[in-house]
C-alpha cells in the first residue's frame, strides 16, 4: 500500500484477513477472493483533541465491521491492476442518503464478496450529506510484502 497523506490526516491499513483470504485463494483454499464494496461510516479510532483537531490511532489489523460506531451507506469498488498496483475507487452515492441529514463520516471499511472486512481508511473528521460529493482512492502495491 502506498501513501503520500500525512498520517496525522489520514491512515490506512491491509488487515489480516485481506493477507489470510489472498493466500488461500490462490492455492484454491475456499471461494475466489475478491474485493466489492466500501462501507462508509465512523468509528472511535478518529478522535477530537484539546486543539479541535482529530486525531487518528493505529488501525488494528483485526478490524472487523462491527467496529464501526455507525454505518450509513455501502458502494461497489470501481477496481483496476497495473504494473503491481491494485487501484480501489470508492464513491459515495449520496443520492441514497437521507434528505436533510448530515452523517458523520471518518471511516471507510473495504469488504470482499463474502461482506468482510479487509481493509480500513481513517481521515479527519467530515460531514457527508445529500447533494456531497465523496470519493476515495487508494493503491495496493502487490509486489511488497
Amino acid at each position: 500500500m502506498t501513501n503520500t497523506v500525512s498520517t496525522s490526516l489520514s491512515k490506512t491499513q491491509l488487515l489480516d484477513y485481506y493477507y489470510q483470504r489472498r493466500a488461500e485463494s490462490s492455492i484454491g483454499m475456499g471461494d475466489r477472493f475478491e474485493l466489492k464494496s466500501a462501507v462508509f461510516g465512523s468509528s472511535s479510532l478518529v478522535t477530537q483533541n484539546s486543539s479541535g483537531t482529530y486525531d487518528i490511532a493505529d488501525i488494528p489489523t483485526k478490524f472487523a465491521l462491527s467496529d464501526l460506531t455507525t454505518q450509513f451507506a455501502t458502494s461497489d469498488l470501481t477496481l483496476s491492476y497495473a504494473d503491481g498496483v491494485i487501484t480501489l475507487r470508492a464513491e459515495l452515492d449520496s443520492s441514497g442518503l437521507d434528505a436533510n441529514t448530515s452523517y458523520p463520516f471518518n471511516t471507510l471499511v473495504v469488504t470482499d464478496t463474502a461482506g468482510l472486512a479487509c481493509m480500513v481508511l481513517c481521515v479527519q473528521e467530515d460531514s457527508l450529506y445529500q447533494g456531497k460529493t465523496f470519493v476515495a482512492v487508494s493503491n495496493i502495491n502487490t509486489t511488497v510484502a
